[in-house]
């Protein structure tokens, strides 16, 4: 995203609330989840049947397919950063804070899963392949439907609860958080809770989070206030000399 595009966003972060469009990208993340399973199970059977063998097996297939379903999580990973960012940078930032982990979890999940079958595939090859007194129940492909289809679950509730959120946010279309006298009033901690102590950790993490982002904020809306009011300067004197 351009620098100009931040600006913009900075400066005007008092218009009408722009949706966060990243429904389509939660609707694709989950469509690819749900594919995933359904060739775990699909393939074996249509490749490793006498017969109806493929040019590769379904195993490999498996591979490639999970490959390319990791590639298009990080798209999707990549669409959320860039709309989040535009959203944070109109002063919405309880929304940016409370979908971080969830938006970002699907591709730290996947990526894990790639890492695990990667594993998996060079334990049964060292283990296994080569050696017949290696008895085991369960086919490679088994572990790899096990391991997928239980990545790809976990995956679909983080988009199901996004989409949730999502909704939910666009749908309320409140104006941005720094303009809200119940957020500002929210990441304050009064005595009374810094008296408890330990017992309100967790509420006081969160309060400190929404601090941080506040102060990331005002920070950059300041600067791009800055370079306009030097920028409007500059063009004033020009125009006097003129």
């Amino acid at each position: 995203m351009s620098r100009g595009g931040d600006e913009e966003l900075l400066i005007g972060n008092e218009r009408r609330l722009k949706k966060v469009a990243t429904l389509p990208a939660a609707i694709l993340s989950l469509i690819l989840c749900s594919v995933q399973i359904v060739l775990v199970f699909i393939l074996p059977e249509l490749c490793d049947k006498k017969g109806r063998e493929c040019v590769l097996n379904s195993f490999s297939i498996l591979i490639y397919t999970h490959g390319f379903h990791w590639a298009g999580i990080l798209m999707v990973d990549q669409i959320y950063h860039y709309f989040h960012h535009r959203s944070r940078l109109n002063g919405y930032l309880e929304f940016y804070t409370k979908t971080k982990n969830i938006r970002r979890a699907p591709f730290y999940l996947v990526s894990a899963g790639n890492f695990l079958l990667m594993l998996v595939v060079i334990i049964l090859h060292d283990l296994c392949d080569e050696n017949p007194k290696c008895n085991h129940s369960f086919t490679k492909v088994d572990y790899l439907r096990g391991l997928i289809t239980l990545e790809s679950m976990v995956v679909i509730c983080c988009s199901v609860s996004y989409i949730i959120i999502l909704r939910d946010f666009n749908t309320k279309q409140l104006p941005p958080d720094v303009l809200r006298e119940d957020f500002t009033s929210s990441i304050m901690i009064n005595q009374a809770e810094e008296s408890i102590g330990c017992q309100n950790q967790e509420r006081i993490m969160e309060v400190m989070e929404k601090q941080a982002e506040l102060i990331r904020y005002l920070k950059e809306h300041s600067e791009t206030l800055g370079k306009k009011i030097l920028e409007l300067t500059t063009q004033l004197a020009s125009k006097e000399r003129a």
